[in-house]
């Protein structure tokens, strides 16, 4: 595949809610539409963005306010949904890897007990991943798909944005030592 036109071949997954806040829990949308600030961000920095699913939305509903989450997520037939979610995304990124495209990582959202990474939500706020996070980070080791996984909150679009940044200049770095050696390359 040769993919040389305008496209920047980078991409990084993101929360579904980054992108549509209309998915939250009721009372938890923190924007009327969407976090522009990381939206905004990745655009200029011509990285694409990877929608991934809202777990909660498609294994408990919309009208999720009255359900213990954390709880719901951790059925049997759920977490079979959650991995089934995980094996699909996983399918997305090595498509993308397999046209040379560089996925750069993937944002989770801290808090979440579905999204989750350093911080999750079983009966409080506390240590740990989300129910999603457990079955896409699972699911990336089974297939043998090596991506950093962070998370952040949306009142910290400065800290989002400057992970990504590392993300992208540690994939620039490592192209450049990948690069054979032509003319310029050589010193002496």
């Amino acid at each position: 595949m040769d993919f040389r036109d305008a496209r920047s071949m980078k991409a990084v997954l993101v929360p579904h809610c980054e992108l549509n806040q209309n998915a939250r829990l009721a009372a938890c949308a923190e924007r009327p539409a969407a976090v522009t600030e990381v939206v905004a961000g990745l655009m200029e920095r011509q990285i694409g963005l990877i929608q991934m699913p809202c777990p909660e939305l498609m294994v408990i509903g919309l009208d999720r306010e009255h359900v213990n989450i954390r709880s719901a997520l951790e059925s049997r037939p759920a977490r079979a949904a959650l991995r089934a979610m995980a094996r699909d995304l996983v399918y997305q990124i090595r498509q993308y890897l397999a046209g040379g495209v560089r996925v750069l990582g993937v944002i989770g959202k801290n808090g979440s007990p579905s999204c989750g990474v350093d911080e999750t939500w079983r009966f409080e706020r506390g240590p740990g991943r989300g129910a999603f996070i457990e079955e896409l980070a699972a699911e990336l080791g089974e297939q043998g798909v090596d991506l950093p996984i962070a998370g952040g909150l949306d009142t910290e679009p400065d800290k989002i944005l400057a992970i990504v940044d590392a993300w992208d200049a540690s994939a620039e770095a490592a192209d450049w030592h990948r690069r054979p050696a032509g003319p310029a390359d050589h010193t002496g």
